[in-house]
C-alpha cells in the first residue's frame, strides 16, 4: 500500500545512561550538554543516515532540565554539532511534554509546516549531587545574557494554592501519597495489604528494568525489600519508601527524530525501522489538587483514553505499554482507566522499568519511554504500543499510540480539555473546627517523621488542609487507619 508523503514517522532514537562508578569524582562525569549531544547523535545513527538526519533538522527542542539552566540549551547543542538554520525551543516543567511534542509535531508534519524535528533532553542530577558531596562548584556550560530566550512550548504555571503550600505540600513526593492513601481507603485495604500490593507492583517493574540496558538500577529487589523501610530504603513519605518513588539522581539522556515519510525515504531510512505515531490525546486535570472531587481519580486520563478509543484503539490490542510511573498510584489509576490489572505479572505496563528502576531523569523520562517503544516495536512488527506522559501532580496528561504501519486515516489527535473543564470542582477553604480526614501522608527526613499533612472535609463537604508535628499522632497515622476519623482544625493544626 502507498503511504501519504506527509505521514509523520519516527526515524531515529537514542539513549545514554552514565551509571554511577565507585570512586569516580565529579570532574570525571558528563554534564547535561554532553549527554544531550550523545543522545541526539545516537538518534541520527539509529536512523541509518549518518549525519544526514541531523543536518536536515528544521527544529530542535530541548526538554527543560531540573538542574541546568542555560538560556537556550537547544542552541548550545546545535552550535556544538554545527547545525545550520535550526529553530530552537524549550519546554517548561512537565513529564508529559515529550509525548505532547509528538502530537504537535505529527500534526505540523502532516500539514506540511515542518519537515524534520529533533527532541532531546538530559539530566545529570547524580553528578550534581556528587559535586555537592565533594564540596565542588558545578561549572557546566552556560550562555551570556545576550542570548535570547527561545520560544517555550507552553506557559509554566504555579502548581500549588497558597494554602496547600503553607500546610507543607511543596514537592511531588508529598502530594502523591495523598492519592495512594485515598485509594487504599476506597478499596478497603489494610495498611499491610497496601504495603504488599505496592511492593508487588514495583517488583514487577524492577524485573523489567533488569533487562533494560539503559536502566539506572538493574537489580531485582524483592517486593518485601521494596516496600519495607530499612537503613538502605528509608521511608520518604508514608506509605512510600525510597524504592517506591521516582529516582531523580541519575545521569541520563534521550532523543528522538521525527520527519515525514517522504523525507525519511529520501534520506534512505530503512522501511522496517520506521515507527508511525497513530493517534494521541491531551488533557489536564483540574489544576489544583484542592479542586479535585476525588483524589485517587483522574478525569483527564479517562478523557484521553476515551478519545483514543474513539480512534479505534483497544486495550487488548496494545501489545506494549509504558505508563508514566513516578509513583505507584498513577500506574494504578491508568490501569483502572484502561481496564487492565496493574498487578498482573504477565502484562507489566512498563518498557523501561519505570522512574524508580529505569531512572527518573526529570521532565525527560518519556523521551526514554518513546525510544524504548520504538526499539520494542521494531522487534515486534505489526504490534502497537501505548506511551503515557504525566506532569506535575497527576495534572497534565498526554497519551499516544505507535505502530510499525502507517495509520490508515492519518495521524489523529484530540484535545480533551473541554471534557475535563466541564466537570465539577471541589470547594475548598482554610477552615476551623470539626472535620473528617479524607487522606494524609507523613513526610520524613533522614532523621525520621517530620510532618503529617492531611486533607479533610467539613459537614458541608468543603475540603481543607491541616498538619501536625506531634510525634504520637504521626506514629498513629503510620500504624492505624485514620482516614474517615473525626478531627479538629485550629489555626491549620490537626488534633484528635
Amino acid at each position: 500500500m502507498s503511504v501519504e508523503p506527509h505521514t509523520p514517522v519516527i526515524i531515529g532514537v537514542g539513549q545514554i545512561t552514565q551509571r554511577a562508578v565507585s570512586n569516580e569524582t565529579f570532574e570525571g562525569r558528563p554534564e547535561p550538554l554532553d549527554l544531550m549531544r550523545d543522545a541526539l547523535e545516537r538518534a541520527s545513527t539509529d536512523a541509518g543516515t549518518g549525519r544526514r538526519a541531523l543536518d536536515s533538522l528544521d527544529e530542535l527542542v530541548a526538554i527543560g532540565s531540573f538542574t541546568w539552566h542555560p538560556r537556550d540549551p537547544a542552541l548550545l547543542l546545535a552550535e556544538g554539532l554545527s547545525l545550520k538554520d535550526v529553530r530552537t525551543r524549550l519546554t517548561p516543567t512537565g513529564g508529559n511534554l515529550p509525548q505532547k511534542l509528538i502530537h504537535e509535531s505529527a500534526r505540523r508534519i502532516q500539514r506540511g509546516e515542518l519537515t524534520t524535528i529533533g527532541v532531546v533532553g538530559a539530566e545529570a542530577m547524580y553528578t550534581r549531587s556528587l559535586a555537592r558531596r565533594e564540596g565542588k562548584k558545578v561549572h557546566w556550560t552556560l550562555q551570556g545574557e545576550s542570548v535570547p530566550t527561545p520560544t517555550q512550548l507552553e506557559e509554566d504555571r504555579i502548581p500549588f494554592t497558597k494554602d496547600e503550600y503553607d500546610q507543607g505540600l511543596t514537592l511531588p513526593v508529598e502530594v502523591y501519597p495523598l492519592f495512594e492513601n485515598a485509594r487504599r481507603a476506597r478499596l478497603g485495604w489494610t495498611l499491610d495489604t497496601q504495603r504488599e500490593r505496592l511492593g508487588t507492583l514495583w517488583h514487577h517493574f524492577a524485573q523489567v528494568a533488569a533487562k533494560n540496558p539503559y536502566a539506572w538500577l538493574q537489580g531485582e529487589p524483592s517486593a518485601e525489600d521494596i516496600a519495607t523501610p530499612s537503613s538502605a530504603n528509608r521511608m520518604v513519605s508514608f506509605p512510600y519508601t525510597k524504592l517506591l518513588v521516582a529516582n531523580l539522581p541519575v545521569d541520563m539522556g534521550a532523543a528522538y527524530i521525527m520527519t515525514s515519510f517522504e523525507h525519511a525515504t529520501q534520506l534512505g531510512v530503512a522501511r522496517d525501522s520506521m515507527i508511525f505515531p497513530q493517534c494521541g490525546a491531551d488533557a489536564n486535570d483540574h489544576w489544583y489538587v484542592s479542586q479535585r472531587p476525588q483524589l485517587d481519580d483522574s478525569p483527564a486520563m479517562r478523557a484521553v483514553w476515551r478519545a483514543l478509543r474513539g480512534f479505534g484503539v483497544r486495550a487488548e490490542d496494545l501489545a506494549h505499554i509504558d505508563l508514566y510511573s513516578c509513583f505507584p498510584t498513577v500506574v494504578q489509576s491508568a490501569c483502572d482507566v484502561l481496564g487492565i490489572d496493574a498487578f498482573d505479572e504477565s502484562r507489566i505496563p512498563t518498557l523501561t522499568g519505570g522512574l524508580t528502576f529505569g531512572g527518573g531523569p526529570g521532565n525527560n523520562y518519556v523521551t526514554h519511554s518513546i525510544a524504548s517503544a520504538v526499539e520494542t516495536l521494531r522487534h515486534d512488527p505489526g504490534s502497537q504500543a501505548l506511551v503515557t506522559g504525566l506532569g506535575w501532580f497527576s495534572t497534565k496528561h498526554s497519551w499516544g499510540v505507535y505502530a510499525t504501519s502507517p495509520p490508515t486515516q492519518g495521524f489523529q489527535h484530540h484535545d480533551a480539555q473541554s471534557d475535563v473543564d466541564a466537570l465539577a470542582t471541589s470547594a475548598f477553604a482554610q477552615l476551623e473546627g470539626d472535620v473528617r480526614i479524607e487522606s494524609y501522608t507523613v513526610s520524613h527526613d533522614r532523621e525520621g517523621p517530620r510532618r503529617l499533612v492531611a486533607c479533610a472535609r467539613d459537614a458541608n463537604d468543603v475540603r481543607t488542609w491541616c498538619h501536625s508535628v506531634d510525634p504520637s499522632l504521626m506514629h498513629t497515622a503510620e500504624n492505624e487507619e485514620i482516614i474517615g476519623r473525626l478531627a479538629q482544625v485550629r489555626a491549620g493544626e490537626m488534633f484528635f
